[in-house]
Order: C-alpha cells, then structure tokens, then sequence
C-alpha cells in the first residue's frame, strides 16, 4: 500500500495572469479615456440663448407704448426669451471645427466692463479676437438696454443671446470672469511683462477702484494688471481701453501658455470653481489648450480687433424711472454682417442684415 501524500495546493500561475490580464485591461481603458479626453472635439450644436434672432427690427419706444422697465426674466411672464420670433429660412450649416466663445470681465457680478467675442478655426488654427463696446444698445425692456447689463439682468444665456442679435453669430461658449479671479491668474504666472504706454491715474475713495499705474516697462502683478484694463480716463475712454484690453489679453495668453506648470493645476481649477462661471467642461478646455492653443503662432495666427459701429449718441428711455438719458453706442446691420461674414461668420453661407436684431433709439 503506497504512502498518502497530501494534496498540493494549485499552482499561483494562474492568478498572476488573471491578475495581468486585469491590470492591462484597466491600462487600456485609460489609454482609450485619454485618447477620448484630448481628441474628442467640442459639439458645436451647443449654443447658448434663443439663436433664432429676430428678423423685424425694433422701434423706438414712446410715451404710448409702454414698455415694462427693469423685469427680471424669472419674475415676467413675458421676456425677451420668450417672445416668439420668426425662424430661420433654413438650418444653418457650421463651417468644420468653428466655435464661437464670448469672454466676459465684471468687477460687481452685474456689468460686464469687458466683452470679447472669439471665432477659433480649430481646423486653420486661427483665432480672432473681437471687442464688442460695454455701451452697445440692445433691444431690452430695462432702463438703460446696454449690452453690459445683459449679465446682471438676465446671466450668462440673456448676455449670449444679445451678443447673437446684434451679431448674427451663435455662441458655443462662455466664460464670465470675476476680476479677482484675473488678479489671481496673474500672480500665478508670476505676473505679465508688459509696457504701459503712459502714466495710468485715477483716484478713487474705494481703494478697490483706485487706480495708480507708472509708465514703463515691468512686469505687472495681479492687482496692476487689473488697475491697466480697467483705466479709461482718457479722450478715447471706452474706445481706448477695449483696444488696451485686446493687446494685454493677448500677451497674458502668449506667457499663460510659456509659464503653465502642470503642478500648478489643482491652483488653476480652484481659481476657477471660485470666480469663473462658464458653460465649458474640462475637457471643452483641456481640447481647445492641446489642439488649438499650444499649436498656434500668436503672431500670425492670432488677431484681434473691434466691431464696428455706426455712431455714438443719447436716449431718454421714456419709461425709465430713473437714469432716463444714457449715451450708447449704436451698432449698423449692414456694417456689421459685412464685418462677421468675412473674418467670424461661423456658418457656411453669410449672415444677413435681417436676421439681426439691432435697435436705434436715439433722441433727435
């Protein structure tokens, strides 16, 4: 009778290439996310505000017509999102890898002192980069219908759809920043290297608002970074400073892109859930900075300008109760489909006049 042996456990082998085989799987799963993260192009179907902009033009309002002043458009039973208007002849077809970003700047949560509306040629490698002035009249029942009011009143969707009927151009994306936030970026990078043209002064009892900038060559830290797009106490006053406003972004951009560190992450995203209210993922970013951004020759693929306007004069709003005369600044439908069609016009057949909604309230 042979001797018992016991039996031998089974060997490992098998769990180790069980266990290999799970680790590649997992391996594959984030190399085919990661591929996903940074490939996958934003929708561009994805547009902000009623884009079916009006096609009949407004009319001056009068002391007959009795226009509801100041409605917030949670609280009517009638806004300007809700006005029927007529639909678009056709559906529009996008031009590929277009999008439509408007950037906003505000200090007090409401005014928007800055508006930028930037068409990216993802597909060229273009940008362009447009001011739109903060005084810009819309057909709105406040009373004082500027464009830098559309925030405050009706957020982020009534300032996109504004920018779209006076433009013709649907917004993909936007990104509303608090100044703080812009303070904070700066610093980040360790400051911009810039020159400012000229002694910036403007004294303020709110110290928040006080502005003293010497003339010179530096590098600016946060807090004078903001007091330089923010002056405008010269003749050009507005004018001046959109154009200020352009060629400073332009070079923070150029340096963010030189000094980014990917350490400094976490402090970009908490800087950003802080004071920056945008409809654009993560990912939105991280694709537009890896396949548009870091690509780019800021100098030939990167320009910006100022939409034109008609004029610039006063409305006495007749049903406001109070600030009843304001200066504005009056945009042309002509004028501005022949400037969007050739350098912004996301669609592939031009934009028209009528499909703008731009109104001329001016006194005589």
């Amino acid at each position: 009778m042979g001797k018992y042996e016991a039996p031998r456990p089974a060997a490992s082998g098998g769990k180790k290439h069980i266990g290999l085989w799970i680790a590649l799987a997992v391996l594959l799963i984030l190399v085919i996310w990661g591929i996903w993260f940074f490939t996958t192009p934003p929708e561009q179907n994805n547009t902000v505000g009623n884009n079916n902009v009006n096609t009949d033009q407004t009319v001056q309002p009068d002391t007959n017509v009795q226009i509801p002043v100041e409605p917030k458009p949670e609280d009517s039973t009638q806004t300007p999102l809700d006005t029927p208007v007529d639909p678009l002849p056709q559906e529009k077809e996008f031009k590929k890898g277009w999008y439509s970003i408007l950037l906003a700047g505000t200090m007090d949560g409401y005014n928007t002192d800055t508006l930028m509306l930037c068409s990216v040629d993802s597909v060229g490698g273009k940008v362009r980069l447009v001011s739109i002035n903060r005084d810009t009249q819309v057909d709105a029942p406040i009373s004082i219908p500027k464009l830098n009011a559309m925030y405050g009143w009706g957020e982020a969707e009534m300032m996109c759809q504004k920018v779209t009927e006076v433009t013709g151009v649907p917004i993909n994306y936007y990104v509303a920043i608090d100044m703080a936030a812009f303070k904070e970026v700066i610093d980040l990078i360790g400051g911009v290297e810039y020159t400012v043209p000229f002694d910036m002064v403007h004294p303020d009892l709110n110290l928040d608002y006080d502005i003293n900038l010497p003339a010179g060559h530096r590098v600016l830290t946060g807090d004078e970074a903001l007091q330089f797009v923010r002056f405008r106490s010269t003749s050009e006053n507005d004018f001046g400073r959109v154009n200020r406003q352009k060629d400073f972004l332009v070079a923070t951009m150029k340096q963010v892109l030189q000094k980014f560190s990917v350490t400094q992450i976490e402090e970009y995203i908490e800087v950003f859930n802080k004071n920056v209210d945008t409809n654009m993922s993560v990912q939105n970013m991280v694709w537009f900075l890896t396949n548009v951004a870091v690509k780019m020759d800021f100098d030939e693929d990167l320009t910006s300008d100022t939409l034109p306007y008609y004029t610039t004069g006063y409305w006495t709003n007749p049903n406001a109760t109070k600030y009843k005369t304001q200066s504005y600044v009056y945009l042309d439908a002509e004028q501005v489909t022949e400037y969007v069609n050739q350098y912004m016009n996301p669609y592939t057949t031009d934009i028209t006049p009528d499909e703008l909604n731009i109104p001329r309230w001016i006194n005589d």
